[in-house]
């Protein structure tokens, strides 16, 4: 079988595919398994708890609809049908944002989607760090990191592929402390609309133990997963705590 190059894909000359580059990082994997993210979360709600989402309190008070930081967020997820949907709404500075008006089963990705700042490489389109959560302020849900300079981007080595799409990973790339082991698990889980027992399981794809550095891994043929489904990195230290980050080319197409 021979799949479309990805250049092909991003010029629009392959209908129906889709190509994009999911990056996560987490810089205090603990002993315990947490996702590659970088609010240490990736949410998986039933169908039944999708909820709104908002920008929560305690940011930086230029992340502000009239500001020089951030001036709006958007976020992009699933709903509780499966469907992709995006909603952008502003930033409110110090202050909790008002809510999405759509609720989110998943959150697949969060950006800034408009800054007061022409940005450079020593000025950020985002002034703090920026955390998206649920709409009753209970659950964080992404976080859009600052640092030295603002990311402007949510870290997430997770996604969930929506109910008209199949997606493969066809090249993914790890790196973590030289100096601290991770062990690395990618994991799946299909059928996430299921709403009672029995459920489909979190299921093994691929496991790194003891994983340290730079790995490069490709996939011929690419690793698989179907609609409807979660896929991505849990990570755990065998000591201490280590940063590990993790990058995958992804395709999503429409299955036959």
């Amino acid at each position: 079988m021979t799949f479309p190059s990805g250049l092909d894909v991003v010029r629009g000359l392959a209908p129906g595919c889709t190509g994009f580059f999911r990056f996560g990082r987490n810089t205090a994997i603990g002993l315990a398994y947490t996702p590659v993210t970088r609010s240490g979360f990736y949410r998986t709600p039933q169908a039944s708890a999708a909820t709104a989402l908002r920008i929560k309190a305690g940011g930086n008070a230029n992340d502000t609809v009239n500001g020089s930081g951030a001036r709006s967020i958007t976020l992009v997820g699933l709903n509780s049908s499966g469907d992709v949907i995006s909603e952008t709404i502003a930033t409110a500075g110090a202050s909790a944002s008002d809510a999405t008006t759509q609720a989110f089963m998943r959150l697949t990705e969060a950006f800034v989607a408009s800054s007061g700042t022409y940005a450079s490489q020593t000025a950020a389109s985002h002034v703090g760090t920026i955390t998206i959560e649920n709409a009753a302020g209970t659950e964080d849900w992404a976080v859009i990191a600052d640092g030295s300079l603002g990311k402007g981007q949510s870290e997430i080595a997770v996604h969930t592929t929506p109910r008209t799409k199949s997606a493969v990973i066809m090249n993914m790339t790890i790196s973590s402390d030289s100096d601290k082991k991770a062990n690395l698990v990618l994991f799946k889980r299909e059928n996430i609309l299921q709403t009672a027992a029995p459920y489909s399981p979190l299921r093994l794809v691929l496991e790194l133990p003891q994983s340290s550095g730079l790995i490069d891994l490709q996939f011929d043929p690419p690793l698989h997963f179907p609609p409807l489904c979660d896929f991505g990195f849990l990570a755990s230290a065998s000591a201490s705590t280590t940063d590990v980050a993790i990058g995958m080319d992804i395709m999503e197409f429409i299955p036959r």
